[in-house]
């Protein structure tokens, strides 16, 4: 009996699926004596179940949309069952269908938006169009080539809002993280820090805006080599410890050796082109100024640097984020989609559209290819830490099919161990009922033998006696008569009494070894015939020996009968010499062997 494959199954042999049900059904399994009553149609209703439940179940779909797939779950799993090429075909247009539409719905969740609930709409037409099409055994291809065009359409038209997007949202990143590093730079050295009122504007307007437009429009890496944002790396953490104010006082040797310095780096850093020279030049002069003024000790309205804001989303440089949960950003790849949970719990079904290695920012789209948030890579790290971000990870309908075939053809290939272990205990059991009889028959015969050996002794010794009995009474009378005639006449009759009971003797022996050959031929014996019945010299094989009536059959070597006898006439010709023993048949345990043998291949 041959087990099952699943592989050979994928590939399109659909008989094997078949075979395999009919198996199963009525087939207890190896760990349960009870007989599963279910019949294979039963077990393909309950197979295409599993396959269509766990297509639609979580994470596989929104919770919105479940109840649409649950309601056609019905009609559509009668379609399934009623067709096993569903499994091994991946051609097969119920399954085409479930490919076209469920990846689509994978990626839809409910939000508050015209195409969100179009699509909802269209999904919801489209399964009740289906159910009613299978109801009424007619083909739907006209819906499902609307949808699929419509389907088309909408993805044309999500690819081109989605590309917009991200041409535009990549400038308003670039300007976001040019603006993150000038806060960044300016709050980590002057934030909470003494500084004269004068520079508070001019720091936050001029400083800042010349900044940010190198940071814009340099590469990250070519930034710190740039000569003017250089000389403000070295300027700024010396100004932010220059001016006293509180309890924050600077004393006069600092400010002898700082001042000097910072003026002459002031200085050198107008030698560069910057993107507005008015501007730069009143800064550096509104700087030196109050440089000068508080070397001078001339008096200055001081107070503490308000720290510059950071752009709408953006999180303080502070914030410190372990390396791994960094590292597990870069597995999620552009266009993978995420499953995102909102402050309500609800599900958020976005696709990473933009991710630039260049930019600390991601950009996530729903399936219309409209923004749905913007994550640092930091925020996004934490969020996959704490699993409010997780990838959504699809199971495709041909991996569910092979994974409910794989448990299935399993348990069917259990089945077939155990018919196969049946009939092996079958086989073993008629084995050892034929050796029992076996066994039987030769006790039994061994007991014959012994009998009729023992009956022929008492017959020989009887003759014996009565020989003896009759020489005594001869002598007897021998000794009335004269010696010499007495003893000439009693020598005489004991040659004659001797002599007889050699020959009598000599007969008993013949008639004992007659039997004991008979009692020891077997089935395949070959013998020689010499009668009138048949030719001389024939050559005969015993064929049958017959029990219960003592019959032993004979033929020749084409199988044809030629002679049969009794037990007694058996004997008699082996006494007589008319049957010849040439080769005795098999043994019991040869012939055992061979019935053993048999049994085993058939068995195989």
């Amino acid at each position: 009996m041959p087990s099952f494959d699943v592989q050979a199954i994928l590939r399109g042999d659909g008989n094997q699926l078949g075979d395999a049900l009919a198996t199963l059904a009525n087939t207890p399994a190896a760990s349960d004596k009870t007989i599963d009553t279910r019949t294979p149609d039963e077990l393909r209703q309950e197979l295409a179940t599993q396959v269509y439940r766990q297509l639609i179940a979580q994470p596989q779909l929104d919770l919105q949309l479940l109840p649409l797939f649950a309601a056609v779950e019905t009609a559509l799993v009668a379609q399934i069952a009623q067709d096993d090429r569903f499994y091994s075909d991946i051609n097969h247009p119920l399954r085409r269908t479930l490919e076209s539409i469920l990846p689509a719905a994978s990626h839809w969740y409910a939000r508050d938006a015209k195409p969100s609930q179009q699509f909802y709409d269209r999904i919801s037409s489209l399964l009740n169009t289906l159910m009613a099409h299978w109801q009424n055994k007619t083909a739907p291809e006209s819906a499902l080539s609307e949808f699929s065009q419509w389907l088309a359409s909408e993805d044309k038209r999500a690819a081109l809002l989605e590309s917009r997007l991200c041409e535009t949202e990549l400038g308003n990143q670039k300007l976001t993280l040019a603006q993150t590093r000038v806060v960044t730079l300016i709050n980590n050295h002057l934030a909470q820090r003494p500084l004269p009122l004068d520079l508070h504007s001019a720091i936050t307007l001029s400083l800042k805006s010349e900044l940010q437009y190198w940071a814009f429009n340099t590469p990250a890496a070519a930034l710190s080599e740039l000569p003017l944002w250089v000389h403000w790396q070295r300027i700024l953490p010396s100004l932010g410890q220059l001016f006293s104010h509180g309890n924050i006082q600077v004393d006069d040797q600092q400010l002898y050796s700082q001042i000097p310095a910072l003026l002459t780096e002031l200085e050198r850093s107008l030698a560069h082109t910057t993107s507005n020279t008015q501007a730069y030049q009143q800064l550096v002069d509104q700087l030196s100024q109050c440089l000068m003024m508080a070397i001078q000790k001339q008096p200055q309205e001081i107070a503490l640097f308000p720290a510059l804001p950071l752009p709408d989303g953006q999180t303080t440089a502070k914030t410190k984020v372990p390396l791994a949960l960094l590292q597990a950003t870069e597995t999620v790849k552009l266009g993978d989609w995420i499953v995102m949970r909102g402050d309500d719990q609800e599900a958020i079904r976005c696709k990473l559209a933009l991710k630039d290695a260049n930019l600390d920012q991601l950009l996530f789209v729903d399936h219309t290819g409209r923004k749905v948030m913007s994550k640092t890579n930091k925020d996004f790290a934490l969020c996959l830490s704490t699993g409010l971000a997780q990838p959504l990870q699809l199971t495709p309908l041909g991996m569910i099919i092979e994974q409910q075939l794989t448990a299935l053809i399993t348990q069917a290939n259990q089945c077939v161990k155990v018919q196969l272990l049946k009939q092996k205990q079958k086989a073993e059991a008629l084995v050892r009922a034929f050796m029992a009889e076996q066994e039987a028959l030769k006790e039994a015969a061994e007991r014959e033998r012994q009998a009729e050996q023992a009956r022929l002794q008492a017959e020989l010794d009887a003759r014996q006696a009565a020989a003896h009995k009759a020489m005594a009474e001869a002598r007897l009378l021998a000794n009335e008569q004269q010696r010499r005639a007495a003893e000439q006449a009693a020598e005489q009759a004991r040659l004659t009494r001797e002599r007889e009971a050699a020959q009598a003797a000599e007969a008993l022996q013949r008639e004992q070894t007659a039997a004991t050959t008979a009692n020891e031929l077997q089935v395949g014996a070959w013998l020689e015939i010499n009668n009138a019945s048949t030719a001389p010299g024939l050559r005969a094989k015993l064929s049958v020996i017959i029990g219960a009536t003592g019959k032993y059959i004979f033929a020749d070597q084409v199988g044809r009968k030629v002679a049969e006898y009794s037990r007694e006439q058996l004997v008699q010709q082996l006494i007589s010499g008319e049957l010849k023993v040439l080769r005795n048949g098999d043994n019991f345990e040869e012939q055992l062997a061979k019935v053993i043998r048999g049994l085993r291949r058939d068995v195989n």
